[in-house]
């Protein structure tokens, strides 16, 4: 369970229509609530109170807000793979929807209680609504709930939540992906505590509310009060307090969604177009206000209008691999011309010269690999090349003749487990998968594939393979990505390059990149492509990828850091931007009585070798050489 405590109070006060006003800077800034979020004319205020939507199930459930948001769009399917049904009584609701949940208009105060019994220090407890369900139970609830809450004059206003269970609270354009106005959260069961927040309010008016609530198999209570100068908690929409309806605005002009999602990672390379949802006021938007760029280009956006539904098509093109595209859409709104700005990356796949190694073919027989087939280095693999190699199972000694300790190490304590059908002799335990999602590498799909599971801290897997050389037999520069999963511990291993020392023969370990994403996966079966970072990275922080030079024969050896335990499916080599480093004469060549130089970065030329080197006028690589003088020098700087 986390909590999420906004912000601070302050001390003084001065009184406004019996509730408190906070009037002083706190030592945490309040949230702020700009007046272009208000709704005033936008709806009758004729019904006070609130709206609540409830869906009961009879089955566990995560106790996490994405959880919950499935549950309330009727996306999470029950243990057969049925919607999920809902057990919470309909009498009363004025919409009911045996999916998404009943809807109930409630009057007075927002002070819920699974039997109507006092929970908090306001107590005005009232049943919720539907509960106790069909089955007599008060467990597994979601709720959304939605109010209008009336704010009289501008100001600092100090609120509280007492709730058990968990629950997400957001304003401003609660319809809106890039307008929405976090404000508190608890992820998790909890048992009724309190949560308090400062909201500034730019202008007087009505703002919308929304909160996302739910509990697992315990008590459910939840109540929002404000605060008068006395410290006393005064609930929503009782005497003196906030003013609070149940009716529903014409909403705001709303970015709904967008395909790539906005800062989306490994977008396929295929996507043809960018395609964004506006909910809007048909009187608010017309189609000669919408404006589009992509990476700082205007392009024309293709528009579509079906109801109150605004849908803009962007033709995307053809896309280059892992590269950043930036988007801007701008559009007349209710308070003026709107701009939303994001971007997506492309997926690493479908770049020329990926090199893949898959994480179970680690090095077999002390140092030996797989030589005859292709094992993503120099083609499609169907996998399943180092199927029963290698030895060391139930060994806790390094020189013990065996592999273990040389071309892996794994925690003596756990050595040895029948764990692994793909290399059971090894001890080092694997997990055949087999879904289209794990078998595909781009341009080819594995047939047999594993993954290396319970990596922890201090065990290490070596690696062996050849890499490319140019042509002038240099390395090249990788950036390495790695398809891990974790459940509950961050992600925390080190990549580093095996040599032996020339003089006494010992074997150095030099660390050249990290895997510290900083966080775990969802679960142990949710993989994703973690890019590797600078070795002086800080878990989870920066950009900074690695680069790191490859060329011939190179040991690899991938080691767990810290307390981290993880699972490992594959690598991914990608080319460096700049493969060839800037100043190299790549290649040369006789065409007839001319000669071809390939290069990179500028080539200059000198009559000798001693004489000053110039650029070579208006050259591009390949530059034709036509023989004009008894001898000229070429370099590439």
């Amino acid at each position: 369970m986390q909590q999420v405590l906004s912000k601070a109070f302050l001390a003084l006060v001065s009184l406004t229509a019996g509730f408190r006003v906070l009037t002083l800077q706190a030592q945490l800034e309040p949230i702020q609530i700009p007046g272009k979020f208000d709704l005033s004319g936008r709806t009758e205020l004729s019904q006070p109170g609130f709206q609540i939507r409830i869906h009961q199930a009879n089955e566990d459930l995560l106790n996490t807000e994405s959880e919950r948001e499935k549950v309330l769009a009727g996306m999470r399917p029950d243990s057969l793979g049925f919607p999920l049904e809902n057990f919470a009584k309909e009498t009363g609701a004025t919409r009911e929807d045996w999916i998404l949940g009943h809807t109930f208009l409630v009057e007075g105060a927002i002070d819920l209680e699974q039997d109507g019994k006092a929970a908090g220090a306001a107590n005005e407890e009232q049943i919720i609504p539907g509960i106790p369900g069909f089955e007599e139970k008060t467990s597994f609830l979601t709720a959304e709930i939605l109010i209008l809450i009336e704010i009289p004059e501008p100001g600092t206003y100090s609120f509280g939540l007492n709730a058990s269970g968990g629950f997400t609270v957001t304003t401003g354009n609660v319809n809106d992906v890039m307008d929405i106005i976090r404000i508190a959260e608890v992820d998790g069961h909890q048992e009724a505590m309190t949560t308090r927040f400062d909201l500034n309010f730019e202008q007087t008016g009505i703002y919308q509310f929304r909160t996302l609530w739910y509990t697992g198999d315990g008590n459910a209570s939840f109540e929002w009060w404000t605060l008068d100068s006395e410290e006393n908690r005064i609930l929503l929409n009782t005497e003196g307090g906030l003013r609070t309806f149940s009716n529903q605005p014409d909403p705001l002009t709303s970015f709904v969604r967008s395909t790539p999602s906005p800062d989306a990672k490994g977008v396929f390379l295929n996507q043809s177009a960018l395609e964004i949802e506006i909910k809007h006021d048909l009187s608010s938007v017309s189609n000669d206000s919408i404006a589009a760029t992509l990476n700082g280009e205007p392009v024309t956006p293709q528009i579509q209008v079906t109801g109150d539904t605004l849908n803009v098509s962007i033709e995307l093109n053809e896309l280059s691999a892992f590269t950043q595209y930036d988007w801007t859409l701008s559009f007349d709104s209710e308070s003026g011309i709107r701009e939303i700005a994001s971007s997506f990356t492309t997926a690493v796949f479908g770049a020329e010269g990926l090199l893949f190694i898959e994480a179970e073919d680690f090095d077999f027989g002390r140092g030996q690999w797989e030589q005859r087939t292709p094992t993503g280095m120099t083609g499609a693999y169907p996998g399943g090349a180092y199927r029963n190699r290698g030895n060391g199972a139930g060994e806790t000694d390094v020189d013990a003749d065996t592999d273990f300790g040389v071309d892996y190490f794994e925690d003596p304590s756990t050595n040895g487990k029948p764990l692994s059908a793909y290399r059971p002799d090894t001890g080092v335990e694997t997990v055949r998968r087999t879904s289209q999602e794990d078998t595909k590498r781009g341009t080819f799909s594995v047939i047999t594939n594993h993954s290396v599971t319970d990596n922890n801290k201090g065990e290490w897997l070596n690696y062996t393979r050849e890499f490319p050389l140019s042509a002038n037999g240099s390395k090249f520069e990788y950036h390495i990505f790695v398809r891990a999963s974790s459940e509950g511990t961050p992600i925390n291993a080190s990549l580093g390059l095996v040599s032996a020392n020339p003089e006494s023969g010992e074997l150095t370990v030099n660390t050249v990149a990290l895997l510290n994403p900083g966080r775990a996966t969802a679960d142990s079966n949710t993989f994703e492509l973690f890019p590797l970072r600078e070795t002086d990275s800080q878990p989870g922080e920066g950009d900074a990828l690695a680069r790191v030079e490859l060329g011939g024969t190179e040991v690899i050896r991938m080691t767990t850091l810290a307390e981290s335990s993880h699972d490992l499916d594959y690598f991914i080599f990608l080319p460096a931007a700049s493969t060839v480093e800037p100043g190299e004469i790549i290649s040369f060549a006789r065409d007839g009585n001319h000669l071809v130089i390939e290069y990179a970065g500028t080539l200059k030329s000198a009559a000798s070798l001693t004489s000053e080197y110039t650029p070579v006028k208006e050259a591009s690589s390949p530059f034709t050489v036509i023989p004009e003088n008894s001898q000229t020098f070429f370099i590439a700087e």
